[in-house]
């Protein structure tokens, strides 16, 4: 039986039950928070105690993905996600199976002779769920380890991340440990460009979906307030995964709030 949940409802109750939630959680915040996420990609980023995000991805046109996420002690992160295809225009919307979870939390802060370290774990993919396999096209992170470094240069800011993780996303026979790195650059405070690649060492096998390549993402943000930005992002540019014809294009609005 698949899993999942078709209807012909736009949208559906799930996402915006998630949205009112979060902007209920209270004012608007007094600042902007540090980089939680490249593109898909995590950092050891945190946001102060009381912070909520909320993300909201359009791709490819029919899909939605929103997040919550939720700052607890300065040194932890807790989120929800959910979302699907075809929520736009004719024919059924097919759900993904079960909400996303995810969590981290801050091992060690960033020094003047040290990288910051963050663990963590993320159940949510990318792109369309496969019922046969039980995975995204891209699969989720699952466990991870990830450092991050900040320097500073003439206008703002540059970051470096590196990490390694595990998805529970086996269903392939593909359990291998594999990793990813990339950087954000800040412009005047107000643009960021974004990057990373994934190794995805965990789909290339017999029954892979990946090509052996690996993902890069790249992105543009950019600082509308000092609590939402509005990020344009390019996936899989190197077309790893063999069931998308092209690169993906997600638009992508994030709102800050406590």
């Amino acid at each position: 039986m698949e899993r999942y949940l078709k209807t012909n409802r736009p949208i559906g109750v799930a996402i915006a039950g998630l949205l009112m939630i979060a902007l209920q959680a209270g004012g608007a915040a007094g600042e902007s928070s540090e980089p939680r996420w490249l593109v898909e990609a995590p950092t050891a980023g945190m946001m102060p105690t009381g912070r909520v995000a909320i993300d909201v991805r359009a791709a490819s046109g029919r899909s939605v993905l929103a997040d919550v996420e939720l700052g607890l002690w300065n040194r932890v992160l807790v989120g929800v996600s959910f979302g699907g295809q075809n929520l736009f225009g004719s024919g059924s919307s097919e759900w993904n199976p079960d909400p996303g979870v995810s969590g981290r939390f801050r091992l060690l802060n960033e020094t003047s002779t040290r990288p910051a370290l963050a663990v963590g774990f993320r159940s949510q993919g990318s792109g369309v769920y496969d019922d046969v396999l039980g995975r995204y096209h891209a699969k989720s992170l699952g466990i991870y380890a990830v450092f991050s470094r900040n320097y500073w240069h003439p206008t703002g800011q540059v970051g470096v991340h590196f990490g390694l993780n595990r998805s529970l996303e086996d269903g392939d026979g593909d359990d291998t440990l594999t990793g990813f790195f990339g950087g954000d650059l800040e412009f005047w405070g107000r643009v960021a460009v974004v990057g990373e690649y994934h190794f995805a060492l965990n789909d290339d096998g017999d029954m892979a979906q990946g090509k052996g390549r690996g993902y890069l993402n790249v992105g543009i943000r950019w600082l509308v307030t000092k609590t939402a930005f509005l990020e344009f992002d390019l996936k899989d540019v190197f077309e790893n995964n063999g069931r998308a014809q092209r690169p993906v294009r997600e638009v992508r609005v994030v709102f800050l709030r406590r």
